[in-house]
């Protein structure tokens, strides 16, 4: 289900329409949660099938990465664990928030950054090449190449942070339900 963190590096970024405050008035918001220094993740929701608990980045020579550079290949490592059945078949819908102070108001906090839709009904499975997702124990290998999002990625300003909100559903074949499996946030910061 993280896999589609990579994905969520490409994401549009949108300018303000709000009038532009004086110099005087502007709040450097920094980097909550550590994220300076690694991803902060956590799970959104409680009692779901797959549970995330632990999430690194590399660069494709197998050293650590942070933060991401969207514009590079980077592999995705993802232990997670699936408390059900096996899952052939998910989409996935990404949110994504970057911290800032908001209309001016010397409060930081999580703002929206508009995608109109373009990061829901994701197919999780053609993305990440991981399917199927087993029941028990995973340790997922993403390796993972956004150039081809490379106009997206450009608008995403550089060393600040970011929060990706990535929920999974299950559309195996003969389930209509398609009801949400994982629920995950990564905060990170994107060089």
């Amino acid at each position: 289900m993280l896999h589609i963190l990579g994905f969520a590096f490409f994401l549009v970024a949108t300018v303000s329409t709000a009038p532009l405050a004086p110099v005087e008035n502007l709040m450097d918001c920094g980097f909550p949660n550590g994220t300076d220094k690694q991803i902060h993740s956590y799970m959104c929701a409680q009692g779901e099938q797959f549970t995330i608990t632990d999430i690194e980045t590399l660069d494709v020579k197998g050293n650590p990465l942070y933060p991401i550079d969207p514009r590079q290949p980077f592999i995705l490592n993802l232990t997670t664990y699936n408390h059900g059945e096996q899952i052939d078949d998910n989409k996935v819908n990404v949110k994504i928030f970057q911290y800032k102070n908001q209309f001016n108001t010397n409060t930081c906090t999580w703002v929206e950054v508009p995608s109109f839709g373009l990061l829901n009904g994701i197919d999780g499975c053609q993305f990440a090449h991981n399917c199927p997702l087993t029941s028990g124990p995973l340790f997922l290998v993403l390796p993972l190449d956004l150039s081809q999002f490379s106009a997206i990625i450009n608008l995403l300003a550089a060393y600040k942070p970011y929060e990706l909100q990535i929920r999974l559903f299950n559309y195996n074949k003969g389930n209509t339900k398609h009801e949400e499996i994982a629920c995950v946030v990564a905060q990170v910061e994107l060089s």
